[in-house]
């Protein structure tokens, strides 16, 4: 059947026969014989070429692959005969059967059937094929014919054996085109899905799932540079090993082991190498600290550090559960990932700071006004579908004025950066400061009522009240106090503006009662004195 495939095969057979048989025929053969040979010629190539007969691994099929050739070496022999037999004036047609054979199937073959073609070749040589008998002993010309054809096909076992080296070597680069082809899609996959990332966690997400997809590491972990550039946070972990035996921190003179050093990679190393340990067991019991007790379990561990235009932005940790569980080549994919990772990183880092600063106090650190109203407001809604409380402490610093104006406005704005942390130390998770203005704070508590709140509004006067807070760099120290209103939706006010007026209100009252005290809005008594 013809098809687009094989085609070439069912053009060359009959040019290649039409070929023979002219040859033939301009050497004296019969123009019928020659016809029928080159006939049969090309209906054994076009039948065994169809089989897929003609090309196959040296001894695979050694039977069958026997049978080809004798096939083709009768009808050479016949070809021979055909044009004058001992008188031929192409003896040399006698080497394609013994090419084909070494090429096709092998220098064994090729050996065997140059046997054959030399005995037919000293027959007709001699003219044993013609009916006379052979000389004995055969001549010196006689044996360097015969000695030809086992050379030919020692050549064409060399030809066949450099093509094969050729093809696997071409094999073994493609192969290799092949798999930086994955790779390079792989990372250019992650480059866009990073890029898509709207937030950090999403973005620490996606690099943790796209080094798990190139390894086979129990424990994979991003761990981050912190604010104060000496630490490294774990910020994000995953596998199928556990991540929770990982250590929270890390200090970056902890880090620094075998000569790898996150010190120069924060100086803006943008290229530093990975940190690969094939035994970390070795490591561990030779008490060696930092990098080695990560992850206590780990049998062998790399770390790949993620440099940004500014110096280090953190690592990314991969703990295997046997030593040596990371190849050479595999430590190289991932060094490129942990490069193509970093970028999407520190963008995604850098509009973090930008909404911080968008949305936070810079003096205390707390949320500012504008992030309190879009939280209030939110709480509120979500109170009110849930059928919740949420209550609002407002508070402020006690003669705040006045200690301006005896100490200065810097130690005034010190001040107010401590007194950021100590409300953040008095509150729970859920519980969000902020500066309301000027030395007022504002604290909103989801999902408490007014006996919570004034909990909640007494730990933090006790604790602010027990605090020295430091003025500037003399070391000097002194104390203040704060005043609280509190007020709790539903029950005082149902509107985020209601509800912070009634704090105020309660604020008012704790300031008219003495100061550095707790008051929560009264309804009741609001509505006895309106009445």
């Amino acid at each position: 059947m013809l098809t687009e495939k094989n085609i070439p095969e069912w053009l060359s057979a009959p040019a290649f026969g039409a070929i023979m048989a002219a040859a033939g025929i301009a050497a004296g053969g019969r123009p019928v014989g020659m016809t029928c040979l080159a006939a049969a010629l090309v209906g054994a190539y076009l039948y065994f070429g169809r089989r897929g007969w003609l090309l196959s691994v040296s001894g695979a099929h050694g039977a069958r692959d026997a049978a080809v050739t004798s096939v083709f070496s009768a009808l050479t022999v016949g070809f021979v005969l055909l044009t004058g037999g001992p008188d031929s004036p192409l003896p040399c047609a006698l080497y394609l059967p013994i090419f084909f054979a070494a090429l096709c199937y092998g220098t064994r073959l090729g050996l065997l059937t140059s046997l054959g073609m030399a005995g037919a070749a000293l027959a007709f040589a001699l003219g044993g094929l013609g009916g006379r008998p052979l000389p004995h002993p055969l001549p010196a010309a006689a044996v360097a014919v015969g000695l030809s054809f086992p050379l030919a096909a020692v050549i064409a076992g060399v030809l066949r054996a450099q093509m094969e080296a050729r093809l696997r070597a071409l094999s073994t680069e493609k192969h290799a085109l092949s798999t930086e082809k994955q790779e390079l899609s792989a990372l250019l996959d992650l480059s866009q899905m990073m890029e898509s990332a709207f937030d950090l966690d999403m973005t620490l997400n996606l690099v943790l799932l796209n080094v798990q997809q190139h390894s086979e590491c129990q424990v994979c972990a991003v761990y981050l540079k912190d604010s104060d550039g000496r630490t490294m946070e774990l910020r994000a972990a995953s596998g199928p090993g556990s991540p929770i035996g990982l250590r929270p921190t890390l200090t970056l003179d902890g880090a620094d082991v075998g000569g790898w050093s996150t010190i120069d990679v924060s100086h803006g190393h943008r290229n530093a190498p990975a940190f690969y340990v094939p035994d970390a067991t070795a490591g561990r019991a030779a008490g060696t600290d930092g990098l080695f007790v990560l992850d206590p379990q780990a049998g062998s561990f790399a770390c790949l550090p993620m440099s940004g235009v500014e110096g280090l932005l953190g690592m990314i940790y991969l703990g295997y559960e046997r030593p040596r569980g990371l190849t050479p080549e595999g430590l190289s994919r991932l060094e490129q990932l942990a490069v193509h990772a970093a970028f999407p990183l520190q963008r995604v880092l850098m509009q973090q700071d930008y909404r911080s600063l968008a949305y936070s106090d810079a003096m205390t650190g707390l949320d500012n006004f504008r992030q309190f109203e879009q939280t209030l407001a939110d709480e509120l809604a979500r109170a009110e579908r849930y059928g919740r409380s949420l209550s609002v402490i407002l508070l402020d610093i006690d003669h705040f004025k006045s200690f301006n104006d005896t100490l200065g406005h810097p130690a005034g704005d010190a001040l107010l950066g401590q007194m950021g942390v100590v409300l953040r130390n008095s509150l729970r998770n859920v519980d969000r400061p902020a500066r309301y203005g000027g030395e007022e704070f504002v604290v909103i508590c989801p999902e408490t009522g007014a006996d919570g709140v004034h909990l909640i509004a007494e730990r933090i006067r006790r604790a602010v009240a027990e605090t020295a807070f430091t003025l500037g760099e003399t070391g000097e120290t002194t104390r203040v106090t704060v005043s609280l209103g509190c007020a709790t939706f539903p029950v005082d006010a149902r509107t985020t503006h209601d509800l912070v007026k009634k704090a105020d209100m309660a604020l008012y009252d704790a300031k008219e009662a003495g100061r550095n005290t707790v008051r929560a809005y009264d309804t009741r008594q609001r509505h006895a004195e309106a009445a």
